[in-house]
């Protein structure tokens, strides 16, 4: 797992909404598409979508998530996923407006690549309430949210505090 690749990530999709941006993309990647997929789920982002290095057609761009459908398709005209072009597969991302206002207006890390963070679930569930735990500050806000990579996937954190499950702490967003 790369948090380069990761905070790099961040910061574009924090700039790209700034910038008021209808659609970007991001590199593929596991990592990249599970907390994609969960930003949609929270209702940061609007659609996910992964296809080459140009934009996919406005028709393969479903803004509705659909759980009995497989998660990522591959547009039509896009060629299945080789070796040989692996590496310029992207995630295009349809970002998400309110009242004129980006949903998405602060994403940041938490762990960084020198520094990861690592907590079991009793101080995850204190970031939860809202206190502190450690070097990182507990959520505050109405509309921020704070993902964790465990054993059983990348998670929201009030989800890890209700599994009762601990992890390294990837991101931190603060939405509208």
């Amino acid at each position: 797992m790369s948090l380069v690749n990761l905070a790099h990530c961040c910061s574009h999709l924090q700039n790209a909404s700034l910038a008021r941006l209808g659609l970007t993309s991001i590199p593929s990647t596991n990592l990249l598409h599970t907390l994609m997929l969960q930003l949609q789920r929270s209702g940061y982002i609007t659609s996910v979508t992964i296809g080459g290095p140009t934009p996919p057609p406005p028709s393969t761009l479903n803004p509705v998530l659909d759980p009995s459908e497989p998660s990522l398709q591959l547009s039509p005209s896009e060629p299945a996923i080789t070796q040989a072009n692996v590496s310029t597969r992207r995630l295009w991302v349809g970002l998400k407006y309110w009242n004129n206002e980006p949903v998405l207006q602060k994403m940041g890390m938490v762990s960084k690549p020198t520094r990861r963070i690592w907590m079991g679930f009793r101080e995850l569930e204190a970031l939860a309430k809202g206190r502190r735990s450690g070097y990182v500050r507990g959520l505050r806000g109405i509309g921020e949210s704070m993902y964790v990579t465990t054993d059983r996937g990348l998670m929201e954190l009030r989800e890890c505090a209700e599994r009762k499950t601990g992890g390294m702490l990837l991101c931190r967003i603060n939405g509208v």
